[in-house]
């Protein structure tokens, strides 16, 4: 039976519950700071990913700063208010983009965070007493909701990375062995269009897993837990994913158009073993620890040779390619200029 601690909805769901209990508890243990912005500050900051997590406790921590300090001047100017939030959240906005705290596409959602922040702490009947215990509240909530984060992903997320990227590749290899078996006899078109769609799949997680790389590079800055030489690894590694997901899928396109289409453009009995003595070679080297990075001269002239037409020429051709470049990217050191291909 699964137990409930390990459904990631379950365990960010109970940390940010417990983080904001502590919270409360702290802020009514310490007299000059107040429980509810801590409770809420760490209700709305615990993050699945910790570099998330701390990118949030700052600009929490930063806009309650801000906002306190501005909020009083204002006050103490032109007295409490419907107006005073309104320059606060307007502030909210020029600080985000002027002191580049984000990205430009970023920063409307960095200011709305730290305009509810601000909005926390400068609360009813503002006080300099009563913004000091709000920030404080507010930096405690930040802290709680940061070690939650923590928590909830204990393993780095460099390595959740890494083992996400491997099982792909390993699925890759059993995909490209499932193939080289089904062509040594004549696969029929339903069979043919299921590696298609299988290859489909795994080119879509290769690139959810560059969309995830992405989103650590940009953040880093934010997390002491993500080394840059551990990036450089990964983003070779996933190059690498990236030209191998493309290309199988490549090889199962054509395949499945040739097992349904006219004699010009089906692959010759002849070829079909060499060929797939070929593909069954990508395999193994995808998930070799020392692979090869060209496909054997005989078998691949073996099955060009058995192609009598020009359109299965070009065929064969276009699969020894695909296996050729996937051979290249499995020593992850592919061209920098490949792209995701997509089947039309």
């Amino acid at each position: 039976m699964p137990q409930p601690w390990r459904n990631a909805y379950v365990r960010l769901a109970t940390l940010t519950a417990l983080a904001a209990v502590v919270a409360y508890i702290i802020g009514e243990r310490i007299s000059f700071a107040d429980p509810i912005p801590a409770a809420i500050t760490a209700a709305v900051g615990v993050r699945a990913t910790f570099h998330h997590a701390a990118k949030e406790s700052v600009f929490q921590i930063v806009g309650a700063l801000i906002g306190a300090a501005i909020a009083l001047a204002i006050v103490w100017v032109i007295g409490t208010g419907p107006l005073v939030i309104f320059l606060l959240v307007l502030l909210c906005f020029a600080l985000a983009r002027f002191l580049r705290l984000a990205s430009p596409e970023e920063s409307p959602f960095v200011a709305a965070g730290m305009s509810v922040t601000v909005i926390l702490v400068v609360g009813t009947h503002l006080t300099t007493e009563l913004a000091v215990q709000r920030f404080v509240g507010v930096t405690i909530g930040a802290l709680c909701a940061l070690a939650a984060s923590a928590l909830a992903t204990p393993t780095r997320d460099t390595r959740l990375l890494r083992s996400d990227s491997d099982a792909l590749q390993d699925d890759l290899s059993a995909l490209l062995t499932a193939v080289a078996s089904g062509l040594r006899h004549d696969p029929i078109p339903d069979e043919a269009r299921t590696w298609q769609e299988q290859a489909v799949e795994l080119r879509n997680r290769s690139m959810g897993l560059d969309a995830r790389l992405a989103d650590l590079t940009k953040n880093a800055k934010w997390s002491p837990r993500i080394d840059p030489e551990d990036l450089e690894s990964l983003r070779q590694s996933l190059t690498a994913n990236r030209v191998m997901s493309a290309r199988v899928l490549s090889i199962a396109s054509d395949l499945s158009a040739a097992s349904r289409g006219r004699s010009s453009t089906t692959i010759p009995p002849q070829a079909r073993a060499p060929l797939a003595d070929l593909i069954a070679m990508a395999a193994d080297n995808i998930a070799a620890d020392d692979p090869a990075t060209s496909v054997g001269r005989t078998q691949a002239h073996e099955a060009v040779r058995m192609a009598d037409q020009t359109a299965q020429i070009a065929l064969i051709g276009g699969i020894v390619s695909n296996i050729n470049r996937i051979n290249a990217a499995s020593t992850e050191n592919p061209a920098e200029d490949d792209e995701y291909w997509s089947p039309t």
